[in-house]
């Protein structure tokens, strides 16, 4: 016989339900999770019951001691307001229920594992596959992640993991925005990604990178600086602190800070002795070849196209001795040798250095790769060149290769 709607354990069970912010489907699905072998009806016959008891129909068996499963309390606290006495020990079956509810979850540590090997795998494939394409699978996966963070209950170590893969996650969607031009959108999953490694109790290292990233390019150069420093001190020994380090160096001498910049290069060269291996395909990788492409920038911003060259070669010989080969870094370092090469007024060698470059197909037009060209093209206005046939070939050339370039992402609110 229904008792009136304003049953105090009515009400507990309700209070109980949201307090934890669970709806009455979520929490039939939490009592057949609790029930284990005990056999319940259909999902919308557990739905009514709970709608009834809710609204004043006492639960008959099996249901109070699955809602003290559920709830992780006494079943006489839950049903007839009866606190345990103080200092009373709990009985095998309040521990039993605690125990189960403290083992609910949304998800299992074998399904996080699962993630997390294929936010490495995507990781992995970074430099190998379209960014349009890496970047609808890695907001894919952030979106599934997300639904987990939002939709259930897990275990306090299990919220941190999902968390520590969500900031990989957004720190590598930072990076991919950034290549195809989406600076804006980029900078929110950058700030997005350090609050889930704060979150998480994780290392921030990969976050600010991105963040150094893409700070770099909306020109907040002494800002890019310090988020790489600040990865650079808390980076494990592993590619991205070298990479940090050549951020660093790279942003610092865009401020004309060249004695940072030459220190941060350094230690990115000391942090390579001890690194582990690096499989020079991910966002955080940064084999040889890569550090040299950072030398040569910084070479470039001090006006030494002589370094420049030689970073260049660098690149070059570590392609050569078998180094992982990423179209995105060689066709920098092509765009960054023709440059130096109009530095030294070598029209011919620039030629040579950026046309094997120029035929690279419009989704690998990064901003990245293009930003080289407008520097070059920049260095081709001068007064020195005008008049010149060369140049005004190589200028339109350049302006064709730049729109063609890749257009921006489209990118889904609430990331």
């Amino acid at each position: 016989m229904a008792e009136s709607g304003g049953s105090p354990w009515a009400e507990r069970i309700r209070d109980e339900r949201r307090t934890r912010g669970w709806s009455q489907k979520q929490l039939a699905t939490h009592l057949f999770k609790a029930a284990g072998a005990i056999t319940l009806p259909e999902f919308d016959s557990v739905l009514r019951r709970i709608k009834d008891h809710e609204a004043g129909t006492r639960p008959k068996d099996p249901y109070p001691l699955l809602y003290c499963r559920v709830f992780g309390v006494d079943e006489a606290a839950l049903f007839d307001g009866v606190n345990p006495a103080a200092g009373s020990p709990p009985t095998a079956e309040d521990l039993l229920a605690h125990a189960a509810w403290i083992e609910q979850s949304n998800v299992g540590d074998t399904t996080i594992s699962m993630i997390d090997e294929a936010r490495h795998h995507l990781a992995e494939g970074h430099t190998q596959t379209p960014p349009a394409r890496m970047l609808a699978s890695v907001l894919h996966q952030h979106r599934q992640v997300r639904a987990l963070l939002r939709g259930g209950k897990q275990r306090l170590r299990q919220t941190r993991e999902l968390f520590h893969i969500d900031s990989a996650l957004l720190a590598h969607a930072c990076i991919l925005l950034g290549d195809m031009y989406d600076d804006e959108s980029a900078v929110v999953h950058g700030m997005a990604a350090l609050l889930s490694a704060q979150e998480a109790g994780a290392n921030e290292a990969a976050a600010l990178s991105a963040l150094a990233k893409t700070e770099r390019w909306r020109r907040r150069y002494a800002v890019s600086a310090d988020a790489a420093a600040r990865g650079y001190q808390c980076s494990p020994p592993t590619p991205l602190r070298i990479l940090l380090a050549c951020q660093e160096a790279n942003a610092a001498s865009l401020l004309g800070d060249f004695a940072r910049a030459s220190d941060a290069l350094q230690r990115a060269e000391q942090a390579a002795e001890t690194a582990a291996d690096d499989s020079g395909m991910s966002p955080w990788s940064c084999p040889a070849s890569r550090r040299a492409l950072y030398a040569l920038s910084v070479a470039l911003q001090a006006n030494d196209p002589s370094v420049a060259l030689r970073a260049a070669a660098a690149a070059d010989e570590a392609w050569a001795d078998g180094a992982t080969w990423v179209t995105g870094t060689w066709a920098q370092v092509r765009f960054g040798a023709g440059i130096a090469c109009v530095m030294m007024g070598d029209l011919d060698a620039a030629a040579e250095q950026i046309t094997p470059a120029m035929s690279l197909p419009p989704e690998s037009r990064l901003s990245t790769i293009t930003n080289y060209l407008v520097r070059l093209d920049a260095r081709l206005d001068s007064p020195r060149f005008r008049g010149s046939d060369s140049v005004a070939t190589l200028r339109e050339q350049i302006r064709t290769f730049n729109s063609a370039r890749a257009l921006p992402a489209a990118v889904e609110e609430d990331a």
